[in-house]
């Protein structure tokens, strides 16, 4: 994706453009006037995160989302009735400090779950 298609370059805007993780259908339906299929998408998605441009976000029982890799540190808020996900920055503090004696943490992936403010208002 060094030489980037039309289509690659819409797919990655739209989700820059976005501001929150998506998944693939998410990305389609909002490139669906411009002719870029399902395919397409998951091939453009799955290339992006093989590069480094893009970062998977993994929720339990979920597909998986996308955003741009190069965001800072930061945790997700996933509505229970719509099902989007929503970047939310900041983290609790050292996590490393909960761990039993001889354990060593890796990573940590927190998910605060809820009602947005849009499916709120309804």
């Amino acid at each position: 994706m060094s030489t980037r298609s039309k289509h690659a370059q819409r797919v990655l805007e739209t989700i820059r453009k976005q501001g929150r993780p998506l998944s693939a259908e998410e990305v389609r339906e909002l490139l669906s006037e411009t002719g870029v299929g399902q395919a397409t998408v998951y091939r453009i998605l799955n290339a992006a995160a093989d590069e480094g441009l893009l970062q998977r976000v993994d929720l339990p029982n979920e597909p998986g989302r996308y955003e741009p890799a190069d965001l800072d540190h930061h945790h997700h808020f996933q509505c229970d009735q719509c099902g989007k996900v929503f970047d939310i920055q900041g983290c609790p503090g050292d996590l490393a400090g909960m761990l039993p004696e001889g354990f060593s943490l890796r990573s940590h992936d927190i998910t605060l779950r809820g009602t947005c403010g849009s499916c709120d208002e309804t």
